[in-house]
C-alpha cells in the first residue's frame, strides 16, 4: 500500500486534522514528548512493529495504524505485534488498512474478535475516527478492549502472585518467595534487554536463567546471579543468606514451576493462549512499580502505595513545569519506595539532556547526570535496592550496544554505587532521623513523593511521631504523611518546588482545618489536585483518595497568605479517558481558591470537588439561616445521642444490661425502613445473652431509648440517602446508630426533620459538604448531619406557613406508619414528589436552586467513584438529550439577563444551538451568542441537529486561527472553550451531560461577563 492510501484513511478519519498528536517518523516526534522512545521505537522501520503512524491521546499513545507490507493477512505477524504492543503498555487500538478495507483489532487480548470497515464507510464522526477515539466513546462500545485486568501489569503481577502462593506452599516465607520473584523478574528484564546478554554470558561464562532452570542447574543458577550481584554493585534482590544453598532448597516441582514462569505461561489457567510478557518492551517504571505493589507484605500497615505510572508522569510535569534550568535540579524523593517517581524523573531529564546536545547520551554522561541530580531515602533498604536497579536499567536503556560487558570492554566505567550514597535506605534513610544526609546542607531543589500514609495504633511510636512533638507539630490522626509535609521543609533550597501525592484527609477532613491552616502557614501553595472520583482505579486498595500538592516555602517574613494569594484546586473526575491510561483534566474541573478562605474553611475543597462557587453561595445562604447542629445545640431538649456502648476499655467496672431487658432492640445490620419511617419487624427481644452488661447507661442514653426519635445508622441507602428513620416505639440500640431525641410533643418537627434527611436538598448538601459522602461514600456522621441548613418554624420568615407544612408532612407520614408494610414502599414513592415539594418551599428554594439540586441527585450521585474501568460510563458520560442541552442554554441566556441588569448593561442575546446527529461518534454540541436587536424578552432559543453545520462551525474557527492550538486538535478538552467572532461569542462543549448541566451553565455565565467585564472580577 502506498503513503496515499495510508492519507486518504486519516484523512477521512479526522486524524490529519490533529497534526500534532499524530506521529508518522521518528525523526517527527517532539523531543520533549515525554513518550518519545515508545512512540519512536513504534515507527522505527528496522524494528519490531514498524508502525506507519502513532497516534496519541492527550499525549498518550493509543492507536498503532499498519499498511500494507505482507503483514496486514499474516494472522501470526499481526499477534506477534500486539503481543509487543501490549507490553508497552500504552496502546489500546492497531488499525490495519488496506486501499478498501482496515481492520480494527484490540490490543489486550488475542482472543477478542477485530472489526472489518469499509473505506467507504469512514467518516469523521464514525467508528474509530479521530472524534471516537478522542472523545472515549470507542471504549463505550468496546469495554472488553480495555479491560484492566488484561493490560500486562495486571497479567505479570498476577503471574507473580500465583508463583509467591505456590512457593510458600513449597516451605520458602512469602518474604523469601517474593524476593526470590523479584530476582528473577529482574534477571528476565536484564537478559531480554540485552543488558546481560551474549556477550555478557560468554565473557563470564554463564549461560541464561530461562536455560539454567530449564534443565534444573542450581550451580549455575547461583554463578550467574553472583556475577550480576557484583556488576551491579549488590543492588539485587535475594532471599536467603548465601544464594546456592537457597537455591538448592528448592524442590523439583518448585523449579518446574519456575520456569513454566520464564516461558510465560498463564499460571492461573495454565494456558499458553495469552500474550506473553517479554520485558524487551515493558517500561522500567512499570516493573519497579509492579515491585512495589506485590512486594510489600502489608501494604494497609506500612501506608505504601503502589504509583501507577500515568499519576507518576504528571507529578513529576507538575515539579519540573516551571524549572529554568532543569539540568541543574537536584532532586530528591524522601520516600522513594521502588523509585517510580525518581526513575520517571531521570527518564525526562536524559530527554531533555538528549534534546538539547542533539544525540544519545554515552554510558558515561548518563552515569555523570544520575549522580548530580537524583537522589532518594526509604526505610526499607530493598526498596531502594530496587530504586538503584531502576534507575541502572534507565542509564542503560536505548544504549547501542546495551550489553553490560561490551559497554566495559569499550571502556565504559562500572554503574555507580547508589545504595549509601544518593540512595539512603535503613537507619540512614528514615526521614525524620537527623541521621539522614540528605539534612545536614539542605541543597534540593526539587521534591517529589508519595509518602507513607500511616495513621499509627495508640501503642505504636513512630519516628515522625517523635519529630512532630519535638517541633510542637499537632498532626491530624499521628499521619504519617502529614508530619512530611512540614519536615521536608527542611532539606530543600528557599525557591524549591515540593509535589506531594497525599491522602486526601491530611488536608480536606473536618478533624484537619487547623492542619491546613498549619500547612499554609509554613507554604505557598500553587495547586492542589484532587482524585478523590477516580480513588479506586487509581489506588484500588487504598482506603482513601489522594491530592497531588505543589507548593514552595513560604518567605521567612511571611506567616500567613496575602489577601491576593491564590490557589489553583483541580477536581478531574472519572472520566472515559481513563480507559487509555491518561488522566484528563477539564477546563471546568479547575476552580481558582483564595488562600485565605482556605486557611478559614477546608470545607471548600469538599464544597467545590462537585460543586461550583454558585454552589457554595446557595448553600451559605442556606444556612444563613441556621444549620440543624445549631438547632440541636440551642433548643432546650433537643439533641443528638449515640447508643451504649458494649464495651470500653477505660471503663473497670461495666453496667448490668437489666434496665434494657424490657426494651425491644434494634441491631444496626437489621436497620430497615421505608423512607423516613422505621420498619418495626426489625426490632427483636434484647440480646442479653450475648450482652449481660453494657459500659455505662447514663440517664441521657436511657432516654433516647424511650421517647419519640429520628433513629440514624452511619451507612446511606443504596439511593445515597441518609438512613435516617422516625420511631416512637420504645426500644434501645448499640452506638452504631445514632438519634436525634426531642421534647415530648415534638413528634411533629421530628416526622419533618427525618423526611428533610431524605430530601434531595439533604442528599446535596451532604455531598458537597460532608467529607466522607464526597471522598468514601462509606459512613455520615451526625456531626456531617448538623452542618445541614434548617431553620425552626418559629424562626422562619413565614413562621406560620412554615408550621403548616411541618404539620401536613407529619400527617402523611403517620398515614405512611398506619400503612401495612408491604404496602408502604409504593404509597411514600407516590407522595414523594409532594414531599420534595414541600421541603423546597419550606427552606424557600427557587426555581434555578430546585433544577440545580436535581440534576445533582439525579446525575452526579450515581457517578461518584466508579468501583470499576467497566463502570467508567456514569450517568454523567452520557450524552444529554436535547432537551437537556436546551435547558443549559437557556439558564446561561438568564444568567447573562442577570449579571446585564447588575452591572447597568441594555440589549438582547440571541442563542442558537448546534448539536450533532445523535449517531455521530464524539459528537459535540456548540452555543452561538449573538446581540438581538430591540428590548425586552430575548427571543426564542432556535436548535439545529446536523453533523455537517458542526463541521463547518469547527472549520471556520479553526480556519480563522480562533482556537487556542491545543484544543483546534483535540476538541474533547474544549468543555469551557469560549471564542469571539466579531459580535458572535461559540462556546463549544464534548456532548456529555456533565458540561451541559445548569451548574455548568451558571458557571460558564460568570466566566464570559468576566472576560468581558474586566471590572466585574
Amino acid at each position: 500500500m502506498t503513503n496515499r492510501h495510508l492519507q486518504r484513511w486519516l484523512d477521512a478519519w479526522g486524524y490529519l486534522d490533529a497534526p500534532g498528536a499524530l506521529h508518522t517518523a521518528p525523526e517527527q516526534v517532539p523531543a520533549e514528548h515525554v513518550y518519545r522512545r515508545e512512540i519512536c521505537g513504534l515507527l522505527d522501520p528496522a524494528g519490531a512493529v514498524r508502525a506507519q503512524a502513532v497516534f496519541d491521546v492527550d499525549g498518550v499513545p493509543a492507536v498503532c495504524f499498519l499498511a500494507e507490507d505482507g503483514r496486514r493477512d499474516d494472522a501470526a505477524a499481526l499477534d506477534a505485534i500486539r503481543e509487543r504492543i501490549w507490553n508497552q503498555n500504552l496502546i489500546s487500538i492497531v488499525l490495519t488498512v488496506g486501499p478498501d478495507q482496515a481492520t480494527a483489532l484490540p490490543v489486550v487480548s488475542r482472543a477478542l474478535p477485530g472489526e472489518t470497515l469499509a473505506f467507504s464507510d469512514a467518516s469523521a464522526t464514525g467508528p474509530f475516527s479521530r472524534a471516537d477515539v478522542q472523545s472515549g466513546e470507542v471504549f463505550v462500545a468496546r469495554p472488553t478492549w480495555f479491560a484492566a485486568e488484561g493490560r500486562v501489569d495486571r497479567v505479570l503481577l498476577e503471574n507473580l502472585q500465583v508463583m509467591v502462593r505456590e512457593l510458600e506452599g513449597h516451605g520458602l516465607s512469602k518474604i523469601d518467595a517474593q524476593l526470590l520473584m523479584a530476582q528473577v523478574m529482574f534477571v528476565s528484564y536484564l537478559e531480554h534487554r540485552g543488558i546481560a546478554g551474549e556477550t555478557y554470558r560468554r565473557d563470564h561464562d554463564v549461560e541464561s536463567l530461562f536455560t539454567l532452570v530449564g534443565r534444573g542447574d542450581v550451580a549455575g543458577v547461583s554463578r550467574l546471579l553472583d556475577r550480576l550481584k557484583t556488576d551491579f554493585n549488590g543492588d539485587l534482590l535475594e532471599p536467603g543468606a548465601k544464594t546456592e544453598p537457597f537455591w538448592k532448597k528448592l524442590p523439583a516441582v518448585a523449579i518446574s514451576r519456575l520456569h513454566a514462569f520464564l516461558r510465560r505461561v498463564d499460571l492461573a489457567s495454565g494456558q499458553q493462549d495469552f500474550w506473553k510478557y517479554d520485558f524487551r518492551f515493558i517500561p522500567v517504571e512499570l516493573i519497579s512499580g509492579i515491585y512495589e505493589s506485590f512486594l510489600a507484605d502489608d501494604k494497609r500497615d506500612v501506608g505504601a502505595y503502589y504509583t501507577p505510572r500515568h499519576l507518576a508522569m504528571l507529578v513529576v510535569d507538575l515539579a519540573l513545569s516551571k524549572s529554568t534550568n532543569l539540568l541543574a535540579e537536584r532532586i530528591y524523593d524522601g520516600a522513594c519506595g521502588s523509585g517510580i517517581l525518581l526513575t520517571t524523573a531521570y527518564r525526562r531529564l536524559l530527554g531533555k539532556a538528549e534534546a538539547q546536545a542533539g544525540r544519545t547520551l554515552g554510558f558515561a554522561e548518563r552515569v555523570d547526570l544520575l549522580k548530580s541530580s537524583i537522589f532518594g531515602s526509604d526505610l526499607n533498604l530493598s526498596a531502594c535496592r530496587v530504586t538503584a536497579f531502576s534507575l541502572y536499567l534507565s542509564v542503560l536503556e536505548g544504549l547501542d550496544p546495551s550489553d553490560l560487558a561490551i559497554l566495559t570492554a569499550q571502556g565504559s566505567s562500572h554503574l555507580p554505587k547508589l545504595v549509601g550514597h544518593n540512595l539512603q535506605g535503613g537507619a540512614e534513610g528514615d526521614f525524620f532521623s537527623q541521621a539522614n544526609p540528605r539534612f545536614k546542607a539542605p541543597d534540593c531543589s526539587i521534591f517529589l513523593s508519595n509518602p507513607p500514609w500511616v495513621e499509627p495504633k495508640k501503642n505504636v511510636v513512630l519516628s515522625s511521631d517523635t519529630w512532630a512533638k519535638a517541633k510542637g507539630f499537632d498532626i491530624p490522626r499521628r499521619q504519617t504523611a502529614g508530619a512530611f509535609i512540614l519536615r521536608a521543609l527542611d532539606c530543600v533550597t528557599p525557591s524549591a518546588t515540593l509535589c506531594f501525592i497525599l491522602p486526601v484527609s491530611i488536608l480536606a477532613a473536618p478533624s484537619s482545618r487547623e492542619f491546613m491552616r498549619e500547612v499554609l502557614a509554613h507554604y505557598e501553595i500553587e495547586t492542589l489536585i484532587n482524585f478523590g472520583d477516580v480513588r479506586k482505579l487509581l489506588f484500588a486498595a487504598a482506603r482513601q483518595p489522594c491530592v497531588v500538592m505543589v507548593a514552595r516555602p513560604r518567605s521567612a517574613d511571611q506567616v500567613a497568605p496575602a489577601p491576593t494569594e491564590t490557589i489553583e484546586y483541580w477536581v478531574p473526575k472519572a472520566d472515559l479517558s481513563l480507559a487509555f491510561g491518561r488522566l484528563t483534566l477539564h477546563g471546568s474541573d479547575r476552580h481558582r481558591l483564595r488562600a485565605q478562605s482556605l486557611a478559614h474553611s477546608n470545607e471548600l475543597l469538599t464544597t467545590l470537588f462537585w460543586g461550583n462557587a454558585h454552589d457554595a453561595g446557595m448553600l451559605a445562604l442556606l444556612r444563613a439561616g441556621g444549620t440543624l447542629g445549631k438547632f440541636l445545640k440551642a433548643t432546650p431538649g433537643w439533641g443528638s445521642r449515640k447508643g451504649f456502648h458494649a464495651k470500653d476499655s477505660s471503663v473497670e467496672e461495666p453496667a448490668s444490661s437489666r434496665p434494657l431487658w424490657k426494651l425491644q432492640y434494634l441491631d444496626a445490620k437489621a436497620f430497615a425502613l421505608d423512607g423516613p419511617v422505621l420498619d418495626a419487624s426489625t426490632l427483636a427481644p434484647f440480646p442479653k445473652a450475648k450482652l449481660p452488661t453494657v459500659a455505662r447507661l447514663p440517664t441521657s442514653v436511657m432516654d433516647a431509648f424511650t421517647g419519640p426519635r429520628i433513629v440514624i445508622t452511619d451507612g446511606m441507602t443504596t439511593q445515597r440517602e441518609v438512613c435516617a428513620a422516625f420511631s416512637s416505639t420504645p426500644f434501645s440500640f448499640k452506638s452504631s446508630i445514632g438519634a436525634i431525641v426531642a421534647p415530648p410533643g415534638q413528634e411533629d418537627l421530628l416526622r419533618f426533620l427525618a423526611l428533610y434527611l431524605h430530601s434531595d436538598l439533604a442528599r446535596y448538601g451532604l455531598l458537597l459538604t460532608a467529607f466522607q459522602v464526597a471522598f468514601e461514600r462509606e459512613r455520615v456522621s451526625l456531626k456531617d448531619l448538623g452542618a445541614l441548613p434548617f431553620v425552626a418554624p418559629d424562626k422562619h420568615k413565614d413562621p406560620a406557613r412554615a408550621r403548616a407544612i411541618v404539620r401536613e408532612v407529619s400527617k402523611r407520614l403517620q398515614a405512611l406508619e398506619r400503612t401495612p408494610s408491604l404496602a408502604r414502599a409504593d404509597q411514600y414513592a407516590q407522595w414523594k414528589p409532594e414531599a420534595q415539594a414541600l421541603i423546597a418551599e419550606y427552606f424557600g428554594l427557587t426555581a434555578a436552586q430546585t433544577t440545580r439540586i436535581r440534576e445533582v441527585v439525579d446525575l452526579v450521585l450515581d457517578s461518584v467513584q466508579p468501583g470499576a474501568f467497566s463502570a467508567l460510563h456514569t450517568p454523567l458520560q452520557h450524552r444529554p438529550t436535547q432537551a437537556a442541552a436546551q435547558a443549559y442554554a437557556r439558564t446561561l441566556v438568564q444568567e447573562l439577563g442577570q449579571w446585564r441588569d447588575a452591572l447597568g448593561g441594555e440589549g438582547r442575546v440571541q442563542a442558537e444551538l448546534i448539536i450533532n446527529e445523535r449517531t455521530a461518534h464524539g459528537a459535540l454540541g456548540i452555543l452561538r451568542l449573538s446581540p438581538a436587536p430591540g428590548t425586552g424578552a430575548a427571543p426564542a432559543l432556535t436548535t439545529q441537529r446536523s453533523d455537517d453545520a458542526v463541521q463547518a462551525v469547527v472549520a471556520t474557527l479553526q480556519r480563522h486561527q480562533q482556537l487556542p492550538a491545543p484544543l483546534s486538535q483535540n476538541m474533547y478538552l474544549a468543555s469551557d472553550v469560549v471564542v469571539r467572532v466579531e459580535n458572535s461569542l461559540y462556546l463549544i462543549k464534548p456532548l456529555l451531560c456533565r458540561f451541559w448541566l445548569v451548574g455548568e451553565a451558571m458557571r460558564d455565565a460568570e466566566r464570559i461577563v468576566r472576560a468581558a467585564q474586566p471590572e466585574a472580577r
